[in-house]
């Protein structure tokens, strides 16, 4: 898979959606930790208000969103640590990010770094972050499947449905606020912020 091209070679709000059951893997000095994409949100560069390019605002920290597709993005919300791919060819900042895993491989390290277990290990941007023991933003700007982090060439899990809603955490930018650009797997209970009444344990929304 050239993952250049993948992610530079369809829209934004369509990858977005075909992430979703492809597996992201990090392989760290204390192990390998691995998860199923279950959620993202996709971001549209310079007309998007939530986007940290908006309107072309171009800086050392978001640079990674300005390289080719596939370069890592990690940076600080509110001292959590979240984690973008950059999206399109060099010089078009869109930005997917990951939202929630589905963990497959390092799940006793996961619930030791998250003192945690159950879904609440990885069900957010933040928490898989901290999961996988990523504690800086030494890796920002780095590639896709050359260092450290894996995009699988194909999905391993197939939604059975996908539900697009409002993004997370946006507040105040109508009429970006309110547009569908938040993709999950309906049903999987890693999916954040995910009511215990819309999950679905038999299948966890897989087809």
């Amino acid at each position: 898979m050239d993952i250049q091209k993948y992610f530079e070679s369809a829209e934004t709000m369509d990858l977005a959606q075909d992430m979703l059951g492809h597996t992201f893997t990090y392989n760290s000095e204390k192990g390998k930790f691995s998860g199923i994409i279950v959620e993202t949100e996709a971001y549209l560069g310079p007309i998007d208000m939530a986007a940290h390019s908006y309107n072309g605002r171009h800086t050392d920290a978001n640079d990674p969103l300005y390289q080719s597709g596939g370069t890592i993005y990690i940076y600080s919300i509110h001292s959590w640590l979240d984690m973008d791919i950059s999206i399109q060819k060099a010089g078009t900042p869109n930005g997917i990010l990951i939202r929630a895993l589905q963990p497959l491989d390092g799940l006793e390290l996961m619930e030791q770094n998250r003192k945690k277990t159950g879904f609440d290990v990885t069900n957010g941007p933040a928490k898989w972050m901290s999961a996988f023991g990523i504690e800086n933003k030494a890796l920002s700007g780095t590639k896709l499947n050359d260092n450290n982090f894996i995009f699988s060439e194909k999905k391993v899990q197939t939604p059975k449905n996908i539900l697009a809603t409002p993004r997370i955490g946006v507040k105040n930018k109508e009429p970006w606020t309110s547009k569908n650009m938040r993709f999950i797997v309906e049903g999987n209970p890693y999916v954040s912020k995910l009511p215990k009444r819309d999950m679905n344990l038999d299948t966890y929304g897989w087809l």
